[in-house]
């Protein structure tokens, strides 16, 4: 088989829903002789900001001269991305490689969780020092969520895939923070009900819990927008704690070469002077850019978007339709893609163009000097501008 085709058979599975247990994923590993086991993980969990807080740790760690695997999903323009030591992605040769080591032991197993064996016997056989470990969903069936990391992090808790995870910030909370394990310190900027769930779990498994207040860290950080400060100081705090917990050899400098060399494209982020997009794609996310955008000059906002169909876009409409002038509905090519017709129904005004890049190419003919294009619902949408 080459990448393609592989690819091809992985992307044909990805549409399977998962079995809300552990089990399929442990099975397979154990076939793979666990090469979860011997990985030292840092594992990353919330609602947003787990790439960004991710792409830190790996950024200050890597500076610090360790080997550091990253595993983070969705990609945006490449399957490679997902998977990657000190910022270099995995090969398609080794795509092929690490697919066929797996493929002989799979039996009923989901997308991600193929994906996520892979990324362990990976980082296993390049024997990194260090993995930053993203969660797909949730926290307690993730598929990650099969080793004891050194340390958990919980981003924020926002409301968001309610059909796994519960409709209340109480309910996703307890959700998410499955990933705690007894003793291992936990880094959070979670509040109100979600960080009080976030603390009865904390207390039962005898750890200790640092709580991250909207401090503003001293460093220049090379992500823009203010919630970045945030997730900045989520990456610092959990540095730290690695660093005296495990008597690691990290300085101020490389914590502040790791924040302002950092790259995670499409957060936030100018593909020209007045095209700005990001991947806001659940109701949390809209709130923060919407709060972002008070920050910028301009004077009308076209608004190119799509959303995946099983995110909740009528909330996401709701907060930012009022603020665009102009509307300008389109769609990703993944599979997951909504179609504009059937959300028209949102944002009533709106403009249908199918194809992302005619749509963005309309958005720039209609826009004056002073106007601002913002893209933005999907993560898929956004890549198909990098």
């Amino acid at each position: 088989m080459n990448y393609n085709q592989i690819l091809s058979e992985l992307y044909s599975i990805e549409s399977i829903k998962f079995e809300q247990t552990l089990a399929n994923m442990r099975a397979l590993l154990k076939k793979l002789n666990n090469p979860e086991k011997p990985l030292r993980c840092i594992h990353v969990a919330g609602t947003n900001g787990k790439g960004s807080v991710c792409a830190m740790i790996n950024s200050i760690l890597s500076d610090a001269g360790y080997k550091v695997g990253m595993y983070t999903s969705p990609h945006m323009k490449r399957f490679n991305e997902r998977i990657r030591i000190n910022n270099k992605l995995i090969t398609d040769k080794d795509i092929v490689k690490y697919y066929l080591k797996i493929k002989k032991h799979v039996t009923n197993q989901t997308f991600f969780e193929i994906t996520t064996a892979m990324a362990f016997l990976y980082f296993c056989e390049k024997k990194v020092d260090f993995v930053v470990l993203e969660v797909g969903l949730g926290g307690k069936l993730d598929s990650t969520n099969v080793i004891t990391p050194l340390i958990s992090v919980i981003t924020n808790i926002g409301i968001e895939h309610t059909d796994y995870l519960g409709n209340t910030l109480e309910k996703i909370a307890k959700e998410k923070a499955g990933i705690i394990k007894s003793k291992v310190p936990v880094v959070t900027a979670a509040d109100s009900n979600a960080l009080a769930a976030i603390k009865r779990i904390s207390n039962k498994n005898n750890l200790r819990l640092y709580i991250i207040n909207k401090k503003i860290p001293k460093y220049k950080i090379g992500l823009k927008g203010n919630f970045q400060k945030q997730n900045a100081s989520i990456a610092i705090k959990a540095i730290d704690i690695l660093k005296n917990n495990y008597n690691l050899k990290i300085s101020k400098n490389n914590v502040k070469n790791g924040l302002l060399n950092v790259k995670w494209p499409g957060r936030f982020q100018f593909i020209r002077k007045n095209i700005l997009i990001d991947s806001a794609h659940n109701p949390s996310g809209f709130k923060t850019l919407v709060k972002e955008l008070k920050n910028i000059h301009y004077h009308k906002l076209i608004l190119v978007v799509g959303f995946s169909d099983d995110k909740d876009i009528k909330t996401m409409s709701k907060i930012i339709k009022n603020k665009a002038n102009i509307v300008i509905l389109t769609k990703s090519n993944n599979f997951k893609a909504a179609e504009p017709k059937t959300i028209k129904k949102y944002f009533k005004s709106s403009i249908i163009i199918t194809n992302p890049k005619k749509a963005l190419n309309y958005a720039k003919s209609i826009a004056k000097k002073n106007d601002l294009i913002l893209i933005a619902g999907s993560i898929f949408l956004v890549g198909e501008f990098l």
